[in-house]
């Protein structure tokens, strides 16, 4: 019986401690987006760069093979 006590005065303490400071992480919650959407989004994003990335670094080197090129002929 005193355990439930000393925990109820303990959560008591603690929500007056949260609502002096601010909800804190309660606000976080709620307004977290659940729905999935910001994970798709960035799922996304994701896949672009990497289907990306291969491309682009295939352009920059045949940009530096072509100015490699352009300085080896003579002047």
């Amino acid at each position: 019986m005193q355990i439930r006590i000393m925990l109820a005065e303990r959560a008591k303490r603690h929500a007056q401690r949260v609502d002096q400071k601010g909800s804190g992480v309660m606000e976080f919650a709620v307004c977290y987006d659940h729905s999935g959407f910001a994970w798709s989004i960035f799922l996304d994003v994701t896949a672009f760069f990497a289907l990306m990335t291969p491309l682009a670094i295939t352009r920059l080197i045949e940009i530096s093979r072509q100015d490699a090129v352009a300085q080896l002929q003579p002047a």
